[in-house]
């Protein structure tokens, strides 16, 4: 597999130099980024970019050994402050050229024909300030009467390429639905063209969410609930076939509430046309599948589909307790928006690499005759990549930064960890915050 990584990393170097970069870094309205401070633009972006979940100090004392700095630039303080004039989405504008390059090369893996992202969401430990309640809501059960501060993140998963094309970070009472149409949009923002087959877990396939990606060309495998759609699915001659699903006076009558913008072309529509499949996985339990690919691909090849969905659900993991994107700097709402969305851009670097240390690992696995299959273990190449990507992304020199990156890339292959099916087990939840603002690690 060609190394294509190290060309995106030298522009994603470029990308930092011009003052160009500072009309997406400011908020609206605002003059920031325009002289040349104490740390300027492009070392506040990798700060965010290469934190480790420390304290605020410790952090920066990491980024200026890194940097190959004597001391410190920037007291504490000034730092916040500065991070406070930041624009979050200048980390999504990263992120968008980024894929952009990557889905513009021709390298991108595909299912006949179709990138195949997954979609869902998860609550997201935030510090629990009286400002994160106010603005992000609380999460409330038998333990917690008060509550605590907590986010709602929805991200849009691609299963086989690993990156994170998409992402939201909201309220946590805020619909999934409506964060998961801006992730479905983001695609085209970022300049990827080839179609787009979407895997969603039930809650998502109601009528108006549908009607939404018919609009917008974007075709999905759904699981709906037992009770949905009930009245058509009954009425099948054959576990696979093409249903009618009728805009009824009851389901209108929640769009309309709900979705007036929608109402009346659904209401002219009259009803929508899906593939709905009915099917019993090796859990025994019976399910349906909803989708609009046509009748070419056989039901099995739809339901196989639909469960490597389960995708998703390990990067939220790696996210969280790997790249450690719920360790956030500091009380304010803007520092939940800066680091979440800065720390899906660094994992998108990690895994670009990975993309070839898996291939090349992989190889030299099958060549020892290994009884499984391997590839690099993710938490390792997460550690490598911080610990070195500071130096990286800021040598000047091209050569010098592809060698800098070969050399990561093999120190990657050392680590790997075989590839086999682990049986599954009950999740366990915790109650209590894993992070804390004011008793972070010092090391």
């Amino acid at each position: 597999m060609k190394k294509t990584y190290i060309r995106r990393f030298w522009k994603f170097y470029q990308q930092l130099i011009p003052p160009a970069l500072a009309g997406h870094a400011r908020k609206e309205g605002k003059n920031t980024f325009t002289r040349r401070r104490k740390m300027p633009l492009e070392d506040i972006l990798l700060c965010c970019l290469a934190k480790k979940g420390l304290t605020a100090v410790m952090g920066l004392l990491s980024y200026a050994r890194r940097k190959g700095a004597a001391q410190m630039a920037i007291s504490k303080q000034g730092y916040l402050k500065q991070r406070k004039n930041l624009n979050p989405e200048v980390f999504t504008y990263l992120n968008h050229c980024y894929l952009e390059d990557f889905y513009s090369s021709g390298e991108a893996g595909t299912w006949n024909g179709y990138l195949l992202p997954a979609a869902d969401g998860s609550k997201a430990e935030i510090p629990n300030s009286a400002e994160n309640k106010k603005t992000f809501g609380c999460a409330r059960n038998q333990n917690t009467k008060e509550g605590v501060a907590r986010a709602l993140v929805s991200g849009l998963y691609g299963l086989i390429n690993g990156f994170f094309i998409g992402i939201q970070v909201s309220a946590v009472n805020t619909s999934e639905n409506s964060m998961a149409k801006k992730n479905l949009l983001q695609p085209g923002e970022a300049g990827i063209t080839q179609p787009v087959l979407v895997l969603f877990d039930r809650g998502y396939p109601s009528l108006e969410f549908i009607n939404f990606l018919e609009k917008n060309g974007i075709h999905y495998i759904s699981r709906p609930a037992p009770n949905d759609y009930a009245r058509e699915r009954e009425g099948m001659e054959t576990e696979d076939g093409f249903v009618d699903i009728k805009h009824d006076r009851y389901r209108m009558g929640h769009i309309k509430k709900k979705h007036p913008e929608s109402y009346r072309e659904m209401e002219e529509k009259g009803s929508t046309r899906a593939r709905a499949i009915k099917s019993r996985p090796p859990s025994g339990q019976g399910t349906a599948m909803l989708t609009d690919l046509r009748a070419v691909f056989t039901s099995s090849q739809v339901t196989g589909l639909y469960f490597k969905r389960w995708g998703i659900e390990t990067k939220y993991n790696t996210l969280k307790n790997k790249i450690k994107f719920e360790s956030v700097t500091g009380n304010a709402p803007i520092y939940v928006y800066q680091d979440f969305y800065a720390q899906v851009l660094a994992y998108n670097m990690v895994q670009d690499i990975r993309r070839c240390a898996d291939t090349s690992a992989g190889e030299a696995g099958r060549q020892k005759g290994l009884k499984h299959p391997v590839k690099t273990n993710e938490n390792i190449a997460i550690g490598l990549f911080k610990e070195r990507m500071v130096k990286i992304i800021l040598e000047g020199d091209h050569y010098r930064q592809a060698l800098m990156l070969s050399q990561l890339q093999k120190d990657m292959e050392k680590h790997v960890v075989p590839e086999r099916e682990v049986p599954g087990r009950e999740r366990k939840k915790n109650k209590a915050n894993k992070y804390c603002i004011n008793q972070k690690y010092s090391f």
